[in-house]
C-alpha cells in the first residue's frame, strides 16, 4: 500500500494557482458514501467502489471570461485503482471521438492528451496518473493559439507537484 496522498480538494488548483484572469465558477467535492449515485462517463458506481475510489474534486474555472477549464482530481485507496480509472477514461475518450492524440511531455507516471476542434473553439483533454491520484483537466479555448497545449500542460504540472 502506498502512502496516502492528501484530499482531492487540496490537490486541485486554486484560483491564484491557476493564474491571473482566472475565476472559479464552481467546486464540488464528493465521496461515494455521501453521493452514492456518483458515476463518471466511463465507470459505474460499482467500478468506482471496486477500484477503491475515495474522493473526487470537480471544479470549473473560467479564464479571461471565455475559456473554460475543468479539473477532475480523484483519489483512490491505491495506485492500482487509480490506474484502472485512468486506463478506462483513456479508452472511453479514444473510442468516443474526443479528438486526436497530442504529443506532449509525460506528466506523473503516465499522461495522455487529446485535441478536438469544432465551431465553438478547440478542446483539449489531458489525463495523468501519479501515485493513488488520477487527474483529468479539460480546457475549451475560444481561440486556437499555439500555446494552448503548453498552458494546459503547465496547469497539470502544478497539480502534479502537489501530489506527494
Amino acid at each position: 500500500m502506498q502512502n496516502m496522498t492528501g484530499r482531492s480538494i487540496d490537490i486541485a488548483l486554486t484560483q491564484a494557482e491557476a493564474g491571473e484572469k482566472t475565476e472559479i465558477v464552481y467546486e464540488n467535492v464528493c465521496t461515494l458514501s455521501t453521493e452514492p449515485e456518483l458515476c463518471f462517463n466511463y465507470a459505474t458506481t460499482h467500478d468506482l467502489k471496486k477500484w477503491g475510489f475515495s474522493e473526487g474534486c470537480f471544479s470549473c474555472l473560467l479564464k479571461d471570461k471565455k475559456d473554460t477549464i475543468i479539473q477532475v482530481i480523484t483519489t483512490y485507496k491505491d495506485n492500482e485503482g487509480a490506474k484502472e480509472a485512468y486506463e478506462a477514461d483513456a479508452r472511453y475518450l479514444k473510442r468516443h471521438g474526443y479528438g486526436k492524440p497530442v504529443i506532449t511531455k509525460t506528466i506523473g507516471e503516465s499522461s495522455f492528451m487529446l485535441m478536438k476542434k469544432d465551431s465553438e473553439g478547440i478542446t483539449y483533454n489531458l489525463l495523468f496518473l501519479k501515485n493513488n491520484i488520477f487527474a483529468a483537466i479539460s480546457a475549451k479555448y475560444k481561440k486556437d493559439i499555439p500555446d494552448n497545449p503548453g498552458h494546459l500542460t503547465g496547469l497539470a504540472e502544478k497539480i502534479e507537484a502537489k501530489i506527494k
